[in-house]
C-alpha cells in the first residue's frame, strides 16, 4: 500500500533554493520526470494552462470589437463583419467549455488518487479550488456579456442570489448593496456591461493568471505525486517536456478550431425580444447550480445554496479532513465515496435541470433522490473495499 506523504506547512521553505534536484532539471523550477509523467491523465493541468493562454489571446482580439454601449449588436458585428470573427468568438466559447471540463477532470483525478497531500500539495489543492471557482465565475461573466435574454436572466439570478440567499441574510446589508453595485452599476446598459466587462477581463482573469502562476510554481516544487525515481530514470525537461507540452497544446487548439468551424456558435435572442413559450436554460456548467436553487421548495436559504457552500468548504479543506494513512482509492473509502457522490449529483442535477427547467420538485422526491445517490456511492465503495480485503485474506491463507 502506498503511504500518504506528510504536508509541509513551513511557508519560508518556498523561498529557499532547492537542493538535490532531479537530473535534467532547471533551478528556475522546471523539473524532469520519468516516463510515467507522460501519461495523458498527468497532463490535464498543462492543457488547462493552454486553454487559459488561448482565452487570453482570443479575448484580447474580441475586446477590440466589443462595445459595452451596445453589447448585442457588437457581438453580431463580430460574427458577421470581423474577419474570422465568428470562429474566434466560437472558439473562445468552446475553449471555455474545454477549460471547465478539464478543470473538473483535473480536480477529481487529484481527489481520487490522493494527490492533495504531501509537501506543498495541500496548498496547491486550495489554490486549485480557488482557480476552479474563478474559472466558473469568469465563464458566467463572459456568458452575460452578449446581452441575450438568457444572459440577462443570469444577471437577475445573480442579484437574487445576493439578496435572498443565505449569504444575503448573513452578510451585512451594506456589503450586499456594494457587491450588487459592483456587478450592475446604476442598472443602465452601459454601466452594467462596463462592470461585467471589467470583472471578466480585469479582475477575475487577472486573478486567475496570478494564482495559476503560484499553483504551477508549487507543482514544480512538489513534483509528481508518488513518483520516486531511481538515478538514470529521469527524462530531461528540455527539450522533451517542453516539446511535449507545446505539441499537445497545439493539438488541443487545433481540435477546438476544427470543432468551432464545424459547429459555429448561434447567437440567441436579444434581451427584450418576444419569445413566448420559451424558458431560459443556462449553459451545462451552470445547470447543476441552477437546478439546486429550486430543489424541494427549500428555497435559497435552506436548499441548494447551503448545500453548495457546505460542499465547497469540504472540498477546500479536504487535505486536512483526510486523515487516512494510505493513498489508495479503497484505502480512503468515505473520501472516495463522497467524490463519487458529487460526480453522480452533478450529472443528475445537469440532466434534471435540462429536462425540467424551473420546475420545483416535492421535498419527498428530492430527499429520495439525494439519499439514493448517497446509498449508491457509499455502499458501492465499501462493498468493493470489503471484497478486496476478503480477496487479500484468501490469498494469504
Amino acid at each position: 500500500m502506498e503511504k500518504a506523504e506528510t504536508n509541509n506547512y513551513n511557508i519560508t521553505d518556498l523561498v529557499k533554493e532547492e537542493k538535490d534536484l532531479p537530473e535534467g532539471s532547471y533551478k528556475i523550477g522546471f523539473k524532469s520526470v520519468t516516463s510515467r509523467g507522460y501519461r495523458i491523465d498527468e497532463w490535464t493541468g498543462s492543457w488547462v494552462a493552454t486553454a487559459l493562454i488561448y482565452q487570453i489571446v482570443s479575448g484580447i482580439v474580441l475586446f477590440f470589437y466589443y462595445s459595452q454601449v451596445d453589447p448585442y449588436h457588437s457581438t453580431q458585428y463580430i460574427i458577421s463583419d470581423v474577419p474570422f470573427g465568428h470562429i474566434i468568438l466560437t472558439s473562445h466559447l468552446y475553449m471555455a467549455y474545454a477549460m471547465i471540463g478539464l478543470v473538473y477532470f483535473h480536480m477529481m483525478r487529484q481527489w481520487f488518487v490522493g494527490s492533495y497531500r504531501g509537501k506543498w500539495r495541500w496548498l496547491q489543492w486550495i489554490l486549485g479550488v480557488v482557480l476552479f471557482l474563478l474559472t466558473i465565475f469568469t465563464a458566467i461573466l463572459g456568458y452575460m456579456l452578449a446581452n441575450t435574454a438568457i444572459a440577462m436572466a443570469a444577471v437577475h439570478i445573480g442579484i437574487l442570489f445576493m439578496q435572498r440567499s443565505v449569504l444575503g441574510r448573513i452578510l451585512p446589508g451594506a456589503l450586499i448593496n456594494w457587491l450588487e453595485a459592483i456587478l450592475v452599476g446604476n442598472y443602465t446598459t452601459p454601466a452594467l456591461f462596463s462592470h461585467l466587462l471589467a470583472l471578466h477581463v480585469a479582475v477575475f482573469s487577472t486573478l486567475m493568471l496570478a494564482i495559476f502562476a503560484i499553483h504551477f510554481m508549487l507543482f514544480e516544487r512538489s513534483g509528481l505525486a508518488s513518483e520516486k525515481p531511481k538515478k538514470g530514470e529521469m527524462i530531461p525537461w528540455f527539450p522533451t517536456n517542453l516539446l511535449y507540452a507545446v505539441f499537445s497544446g497545439i493539438v488541443m487548439v487545433g481540435v477546438i478550431l476544427i470543432i468551432s468551424a464545424a459547429f459555429p456558435q448561434q447567437l440567441t435572442l436579444a434581451y427584450g425580444s418576444l419569445a413566448y413559450g420559451t424558458f431560459p436554460v443556462p449553459d451545462w456548467y451552470i445547470t447543476p447550480v441552477y437546478k439546486l436553487m429550486d430543489v424541494a421548495g427549500y428555497g435559497l436559504s435552506t436548499g441548494g445554496v447551503p448545500l453548495i457552500i457546505g460542499m465547497l468548504v469540504f472540498i477546500l479543506l479536504l487535505p486536512f479532513i483526510d486523515r487516512y494513512h494510505n493513498k489508495g482509492v479503497l484505502e480512503r473509502p468515505w473520501i472516495t465515496a463522497f467524490g463519487i457522490f458529487m460526480l453522480i449529483g452533478l450529472a443528475v442535477m445537469t440532466v434534471w435541470g435540462y429536462s425540467q427547467p424551473g420546475l420545483t420538485q416535492t421535498r419527498l422526491m428530492t430527499m429520495y433522490l439525494w439519499w439514493s445517490i448517497t446509498f449508491i456511492s457509499f455502499i458501492t465503495v465499501y462493498a468493493m473495499r470489503f471484497a478486496k480485503r476478503d480477496g487479500e485474506l484468501s490469498e494469504n491463507n
